[in-house]
């Protein structure tokens, strides 16, 4: 079954998660690169990108401890909330074994901090798979690879940002 066709049923306690990492780029530099071109800068960090009347769909290869899993991100219409902010919805789950992975539903956002400065930040919540045994597991171990991942994702996101920022310069 595709990602896309999955419907989520995990119960019980919701996680939520957040991170940031600042970005070296004036908002007006940083915000139209995420929303406009959120392709481009898909591309250079996923194996797939494609896109239909729900938006962008990309698979990437995670690294969750020892394993490669392929994730399957989806990202949503762009929007601006505020002034000096840019979101955009988003869906992350597993991109092969979506019952094995928890489904984050959240935002991928960019937020000026200064004239030469962002913040490029994703939050959002999950639900462990996998029942009650899926809830200990993550509360033992396994939300410590969540935010490891979405750490790394922000990371590699901020990285394919920047550079395209330089080479619009």
């Amino acid at each position: 079954m595709a990602a896309e066709e999955y419907e989520h049923r995990a119960t019980g306690p919701v996680r939520f998660v957040r991170d940031f990492v600042e970005l070296p780029l004036a908002f007006e530099v940083a915000g139209p690169l995420l929303a406009r071109q959120s392709a481009e800068w898909l591309s250079a960090i996923a194996t797939e990108v494609t896109e239909d009347d729900a938006g962008l769909r990309a698979v990437l290869g995670v690294r969750t401890g020892p394993l490669r899993t392929p994730v399957a991100i989806r990202l949503a219409t762009p929007r601006r909330v505020v002034e000096g902010e840019v979101q955009l919805p988003m869906t992350w789950e597993g991109a092969q074994t979506p019952w094995l992975f928890p489904r984050l539903d959240g935002l991928l956002g960019v937020s000026a901090l200064g004239a030469t400065l962002c913040q490029l930040w994703l939050e959002g919540s999950y639900r462990p798979p996998l029942g009650r045994p899926g809830q200990l597991i993550d509360q033992a171990l396994l939300y410590r690879v969540a935010d490891a991942t979405i750490r790394r994702f922000l990371l590699r996101v901020a990285s394919a940002l920047v550079e395209l920022g330089a080479a619009a310069s």
